[in-house]
């Protein structure tokens, strides 16, 4: 699909990487040919792949696969969790715009595509809203979305909705500096942009049940953590 505005001048696909030997290659070459159906609309684009110490194949795929795709750009680290990895990910892109996505398999690529016409009409970030999470979250995961998702509206007056999901938004916006250290940290930033009159919408997407690995966004560890976060973004930006 090749869309009719004027063009993004380059883009970032930003992703977090972690044993995904599984998924990785097919979700690679999956972003590169819905980038490459953009034509025009996406002047210039990168992959920016971020492999947080992972210790089974992922490196050696990625290293393959940057033969195949020189866009990609592959950067290493030591394991420092999703919010060090994706943080990471940012200080990396070069692009005027980020996508920002997963490298697990539950993110078709094709949801750039559904992300895209709203940020080419003026959004400065577009986030990607999981409309069948029923179907693949327990029922302890739904009421944490819930309650994660509740919470903000009453305490800030705005809006934010599957803060954790993919995202496309102009560069400026994943630049704040946030106060948050978990993975709380991505509804600050929607926070964030609202409250500093930047327009933000909000779009269903495609979302897949995970079919390797394990899902740790919903840990003990990270509740308890992005719980602290959110109390101090209350101290910090007050109730609406």
């Amino acid at each position: 699909m090749e869309l009719k505005a004027t063009p993004v001048s380059m883009l970032s696909v930003t992703m977090p990487v972690y044993n995904e030997q599984a998924t990785i290659e097919r979700v690679v070459l999956d972003h590169v040919e819905v980038l490459a159906r953009l034509g025009s609309t996406v002047a210039e684009w990168e992959i920016v792949c971020v492999d947080d110490g992972s210790q089974d194949r992922t490196p050696e795929i990625l290293r393959d696969l940057q033969k195949q795709v020189p866009q990609l750009r592959v950067i290493r680290q030591e394991n420092q969790g999703i919010f060090g990895a994706v943080i990471r990910a940012y200080q990396e892109a070069r692009g005027s715009h980020f996508f920002v996505t997963g490298s697990d398999g539950q993110w078709p690529a094709e949801n750039l595509e559904l992300l895209l016409p709203p940020a080419l009409s003026g959004a400065d970030l577009v986030v990607g809203v999981r409309s069948n999470k029923r179907d693949v979250y327990t029922p302890a995961r739904r009421v944490i979305s819930i309650a994660f998702n509740l919470l903000p509206r009453i305490l800030f007056g705005v809006r934010v909705e599957d803060a954790g999901s993919t995202k496309l938004g102009v560069r400026e916006v994943f630049e704040y500096q946030l106060i948050s250290r978990s993975v709380f940290f991505e509804a600050e930033r929607i926070i964030l942009a609202q409250r500093k009159g930047r327009r933000v919408e909000f779009v269903p997407i495609r979302f897949l049940q995970r079919a390797e690995g394990k899902a740790m966004g919903a840990s003990w560890k990270n509740l308890r953590s992005s719980v602290a976060d959110l109390f101090r973004c209350f101290g910090r930006y007050g109730l609406r």
